[in-house]
């Protein structure tokens, strides 16, 4: 929606003159920094708003949704924020929390301009539209030339009449209409996008496409989410970037497994075991992520008279997470990854490479999830009250191969029944999930209390504190396993199995 204008030989201060004949208040300039904030995946923005941090005489948060709709304002003298709990209670915080949640508020655009502000007000003295006029805009390493000044009008809630009445002042004034806002402008003529970036593993595919082809595509697409991911899983920026990265690395194995006969023997293998290794590097610092995000609900049942008696003990946990993301920065910016991934990129865009054994990715696929279906079925079927955790740990790995094949090679499926069979699969994944979270949260908690009791870290009611959090845990891993029984009951029906079939037959047919 159009909300800005200008105009690449009309000067900036013939309309603002044109302005002050019609009413308008002319400010003095001032010097102002927006800086347009936003979570990796772009949350906001995919919601419709828009978070800048304005910087002038005052500081102040703009939270701002579509173009023509009054923003909402906070008063912010303090550094740029960068997470939910940076904001204080109240409407403008919780609506950005709502929506960045974990993730972290990272600069996407940034510039400097001198800011006038045009204001026209009512007969009784109320301000009831503004035209921000900012000129000389600079950003840093602009390489492109920007505008020499963007007017932005801004209405106030139950004047949209006058908002309207300026919108078309300015346009009879010949000045160039542009969409968004000033930043909106700015940033398209720096090349700069507000989309964010996604991880989304599906991409199209054809059922007659060759076979080596397509798991090429689904790879180097798996490829682009890790390299998109590094340098925020590196610099530690928030959890969702090592996530995000550690579920690609956990899809490229998993592909990687499934493709004997497709892939050439020797890559398959080395870059299995490459893989492997990288994923087992991640381990630990997501383990600590997950223990330190859900420490809050974790706590809070056991209604402790003194919720003070565990800080030592979260610092602890804390303090190894923090150590944890040390030693995995060393490795995934060492000179070992690095080569891993250049050398993954350069053989998966070699075009000299022949497929060891030519055949349409279709048939070949749909054989392969329905014997990774048969093997989900098989193993969960044989688990009974008796059997060890680690067969329900094996079953999950195996959901998730399951899983990561119906969403890597999506494009071949129909995508209703794909998206009904996995949000069927996700249930049951989930409650395997966290049976295992609970399990290893459960070990790493009896751990970490004999390691402070040996060192003298914490006192006897911290140590109380904690078993009694042990005993929470082991009550949550129970209640996981006895609800198994009706997580595996609701995924293996006949109906979920005619879906699947239903799917595997559009691309295999007979």
């Amino acid at each position: 929606m159009q909300s800005s204008f200008t105009h690449p030989d009309r000067a900036a201060s013939s309309v603002l003159r044109s302005l002050a004949a019609i009413g308008f208040e002319v400010g003095l300039p001032v010097a102002t920094t927006c800086v347009v904030l936003d979570t990796f995946d772009a949350r906001l923005h995919r919601a419709g708003l828009r978070l800048e941090h304005r910087i002038g005489e005052v500081g102040e948060l703009v939270l701002a949704g579509p173009a023509g709709t009054p923003p909402a304002y906070l008063a912010w003298l303090k550094a740029t924020p960068r997470f939910g709990g940076d904001f204080p209670s109240g409407p403008f915080g919780r609506r950005v929390v709502s929506l960045s949640q974990e993730r972290a508020l990272i600069p996407v655009v940034s510039f400097t301009t001198h800011t006038r502000v045009a204001c026209r007000r009512d007969r009784r003295g109320k301000a009831v539209v503004w035209v921000l006029m900012h000129e000389r805009p600079l950003a840093d390493g602009a390489g492109a030339e920007l505008p020499a000044w963007v007017a932005e009008v801004v209405g106030v809630v139950g004047h949209d009449d006058e908002r309207a009445d300026a919108f078309d002042r300015l346009a009879r004034l010949g000045l160039v209409p542009a969409h968004g806002r000033a930043a909106d402008v700015i940033a398209r003529a720096l090349g700069v996008s507000f989309e964010g970036h996604t991880s989304v593993p599906t991409i199209a595919l054809d059922a007659e496409q060759d076979a080596l082809s397509a798991y090429r595509a689904v790879l180097i697409n798996l490829l682009s989410t890790i390299r998109d991911n590094l340098p925020g899983t590196l610099a530690n920026t928030d959890p969702e970037f090592l996530h995000e990265l550690r579920v690609a690395v956990r899809r490229t194995r998993s592909v990687l497994s499934q493709g004997r006969r497709v892939l050439p023997e020797d890559v398959r293998t080395r870059f299995a075991t490459a893989f492997g290794q990288l994923g087992t590097l991640t381990s630990p610092a997501r383990d600590l992520d997950v223990y330190v995000m859900g420490w809050d609900l974790m706590v809070a049942p056991l209604r402790l008279p003194d919720p003070q008696v565990l800080v030592r003990v979260r610092s602890e946990i804390e303090r190894r997470r923090t150590a944890a993301h040390a030693a995995l920065s060393a490795e995934l910016g060492g000179e070992a990854c690095r080569q891993t991934l250049e050398d993954w990129h350069g053989w998966l865009t070699d075009t000299q490479v022949v497929p060891p054994r030519p055949m349409p990715i279709g048939p070949w696929m749909a054989r392969r999830i329905a014997k990774a279906q048969a093997t989900v079925l098989v193993r969960g079927r044989a688990i009974t009250p008796e059997s060890p955790p680690e067969a329900l740990h094996d079953l999950r790995k195996d959901a998730k191969k399951l899983r990561y094949l119906m969403e890597c090679f999506g494009g071949l499926l129909p995508r209703k029944g794909r998206k009904a069979f996995v949000g069927q699969l996700k249930v049951l994944q989930d409650n395997l999930g966290d049976h295992q979270d609970a399990e290893v949260q459960l070990a790493e908690l009896r751990l970490l209390a004999h390691d402070l009791h040996a060192r003298a870290r914490v006192d006897t009611d911290a140590l109380l504190a904690m078993g009694r959090l042990s005993d929470l845990l082991d009550r949550r891993r129970r209640q996981q396993r006895e609800l198994f029984v009706e997580r595996f009951a609701g995924y293996d029906t006949k109906a979920n199995g005619l879906v699947l079939a239903a799917m595997l037959n559009a691309v295999e047919p007979g």
